[in-house]
């Protein structure tokens, strides 16, 4: 019997594992994600030995989470195996309560058995949320990440942020797990309880709501507005040639070369990547010089990704940011510091400090505390933008946060050449869907090779720059014209105003679930 029940755990975890990771981007099956976590749950209901669930929730997780960071190999193998075991730690958490409170569930009334539910998809968006936080920070594809293609679904993330799609998401597999126990286990055949269970009509009809919450924030007809053209810059340098410093002024020959043909099409902005000149913008004379005057021969401004060494009593002090450079007029003061910095890239971890970085680039980078809008003016109107460096679009405070302070455009400025040519670009990109949707604000994103595109304020990927094989890394640069609707050009979301919320709402409904499944563990006998 324990090697039956062994074996159907393996399956199962390789079900769950084989179709979370084919819901995430790049594979983007997004209706894996409403099924993914079934096969695990319909076996927490045999109520497996504790050592088979942490043996399996561990091993399914942690392939789970490698097969997703796969790209991150070509940086640091051995840091994509332990980061992808402490990602599996997350889920593994949540897998042991499940599996305490699904089986307690199951001969339950209807109202217990949707509180414990909701009690264990309110766990999954808890822990997503401490990803956010705990060691260093690492919030990288929440399940809500596998309906980036899918405005229908998220649109509710503008009230509860991508959490909320998250939540529906997990709810939606446990309700799903819990019909197919009565009608596979118990083979009940009526109506009410089979197929068509209370849980699965529940699961269904908060389905049914995104779609008419989608229908109803629909925006009217004509009220997009144009703001300016932008065009964007991919010199698309490989990170090995980058930081060479036998080829950094032919890698700034190339920046100038694409950026004159990008500027010679239509357009009103230019974008440049993340760090994209060989020398820092500020604390370099030479390096500011030199883009000033470019500035000044293609007439048009630049919003770019760059460095600056700027230096104090103890010596250089390096930041990465987002600079803005004006005809006539040069270098603006004003420049964004980012905020949230990569552990071991761009500094290390004061626990780790005989570990050198393993991006070679400046020394160790200060942490930026403000969200530092760059003010532009275009086509006679200033707007404000946010900008989110590198891997920032990652985490929605930040966005949140830019979005509250009065950022009516998201600028990404990136480099994800490090990590090949497979999804990692794509990946990343989709959370900048997620960062649109919940601030109702546009995002432009640049990137070193790809992905560079625009997405609108409802989610919807308006502008991808492809070669003419369909490829988004190449060397080259392209324009799209960037909108807002009308009525979002001063409005903020409830998200915006009002933050993380249904985390609360949810580590309540965590404790709530559990203390009502196991109330009588904690009553003292008469």
């Amino acid at each position: 019997m324990n090697r039956i029940s062994l074996l159907w755990g393996v399956v199962a975890g390789l079900s769950t594992c084989v179709l979370w990771v084919l819901s995430i981007p790049p594979f983007d099956f997004a209706e894996a994600a409403y099924v993914a976590f079934v096969p695990v749950a319909f076996w927490l209901y045999t109520q497996p030995k504790v050592r088979y669930v942490l043996l399996i929730g561990f091993l399914s997780g942690w392939l789970a989470w490698f097969s997703i960071l796969i790209w991150l190999r070509h940086v640091t193998l051995i840091g994509t195996v332990l980061l992808s075991g402490l990602m599996a730690g997350f889920f593994l958490i949540w897998l042991v309560f499940a599996a305490k409170l699904l089986p307690r569930l199951f001969e339950r009334v209807f109202i217990i058995r949707i509180l414990g539910i909701l009690g264990i998809a309110g766990l999954w968006i808890v822990l997503e949320w401490s990803r956010t936080w705990i060691f260093w920070g690492f919030p990288w594809a929440p399940i809500s990440l596998s309906q980036w293609e899918r405005p229908v679904v998220l649109q509710m993330s503008a009230w509860t942020g991508a959490y909320g799609v998250s939540f529906l998401l997990i709810f939606f597999n446990c309700c799903v797990a819990q019909t197919l126990r009565q009608r596979l286990v118990l083979r009940e055949r009526k109506m009410w309880s089979g197929w068509f269970s209370p849980e699965l009509y529940l699961a269904l009809g908060g389905l049914g709501l995104t779609i008419v919450l989608f229908f109803r924030t629909l925006p009217l007809a004509n009220t997009s507005e144009e703001l300016f053209k932008a065009g964007v810059v991919q010199p698309y340098i490989p990170p090995e040639l980058k930081w060479d410093a036998e080829r950094e002024l032919v890698n700034l020959e190339i920046l100038e070369r694409q950026t004159q043909f990008v500027a010679s099409l239509e357009n009103d902005l230019i974008l440049w990547p993340e760090a994209a000149t060989p020398w820092p913008i500020v604390g370099f004379d030479e390096m500011r010089t030199r883009v000033e005057r470019l500035v000044n021969v293609i007439e048009k401004p630049i919003l770019m990704g760059s460095l600056a060494m700027e230096r104090d009593a103890k010596g250089e002090v390096w930041s990465n940011g987002a600079f803005y450079v004006e005809p006539g007029s040069g270098l603006v003061d004003m420049f964004y510091v980012k905020r949230e910095l990569v552990p071991f890239g761009e500094y290390v971890p004061k626990p780790f400090g005989f570990i050198e970085k393993v991006v070679p680039i400046g020394g160790s980078f200060q942490v930026g505390k403000e969200p530092g809008l760059i003010p532009i003016r275009l086509n006679e109107r200033e707007i404000k933008v946010g900008p989110l460096v590198c891997y920032e679009d990652v985490f929605p405070q930040l966005a949140r946060v830019s979005a509250a302070a009065g950022a009516q455009i998201f600028f990404v400025t990136t480099n994800n050449a490090w990590y090949g040519e497979e999804g990692g670009a794509e990946q990343h990109a989709a959370h900048s869907v997620l960062r649109a949707v919940e601030n109702r604000r546009p995002v432009m994103r640049c990137g070193n090779g790809g992905w560079s595109g625009l997405i609108d304020s409802f989610g919807n990927v308006r502008d991808v720059l492809l070669d003419e094989s369909g490829s988004i890394y190449f060397r080259g640069g392209g324009s799209y014209t960037v909108s807002q609707y009308t009525e979002w050009m001063r409005r903020q979301t409830f998200y915006t105003r009002h933050g993380d919320w249904f985390v609360i709402v949810s580590a309540c409904l965590v404790v709530a679930s559990f203390f009502t499944i196991f109330r009588k563990n904690f009553t003292k006998p008469d």
